[in-house]
């Protein structure tokens, strides 16, 4: 809907964490709440899809990781809560490809390379196949018809340089040159 969504996170006041969820208008110069989320949640992963929004995984006080995942529409301005992924995590990235969400990698109980994609039209998670290498706080992208998982972090807390890409035709991740400097807590976008 041409606005921007902050969503969730850790509240400075009191370090909770928060379900609320801010639009921001770009012609007004101003900030707006709008429904706040069933969960609360921080270290999640948030994209568009199809232009809705979509609130993956995390974790948050009470439940610990989350496999928990909601969408926000704002033609109805609410969200609704979907099918969960099999695999709790938080520190994930996702991404939408080919109509459908990929939710990559995280941390639950150690490192991730599993990979989920959800497909809207079933409400269904299904597992593919999962990088080579596990990574958390990382950043996916899609490019040309392929995901791209870019740098993160590996269980010893080192940053990673690696870059892997993913090709939905043949299910499988591929190594790609690393780039130049490590990095944790990125994002990539496509411009």
């Amino acid at each position: 809907d041409g606005k921007l969504y902050a969503v969730g996170g850790e509240s400075e006041d009191d370090g909770a964490t928060s379900n609320l969820v801010e639009r921001y208008d770009l012609a007004a110069n101003a900030w707006q709440a709008v429904a706040p989320m069933g969960t609360a949640r921080q270290e999640h992963a948030v994209a568009v899809l199809d232009g809705k929004v979509y609130a993956v995984g995390g974790v948050n006080n009470d439940d610990g990781d989350l496999s928990s995942v909601e969408r926000y529409d704002p033609a109805t301005k609410a969200w609704e809560a979907v099918a969960p992924m099999a695999t709790a995590r938080h520190g994930p990235a996702v991404a939408g490809l080919d109509g459908k969400l990929y939710a990559v990698g995280g941390f639950s109980d150690g490192d991730l390379t599993s990979v989920e994609r959800y497909d809207p039209a079933l409400d269904a998670w299904e597992a593919v196949a999962p990088m080579a290498e596990a990574r958390r706080y990382h950043a996916v992208a899609e490019l040309d018809g392929k995901l791209y998982a870019v740098g993160g972090e590996d269980a010893g807390y080192h940053a990673l340089r690696s870059v892997e890409r993913y090709d939905p035709a043949t299910n499988a991740w591929e190594a790609v040159v690393p780039m130049g400097k490590l990095r944790r807590a990125s994002v990539a976008v496509l411009i």
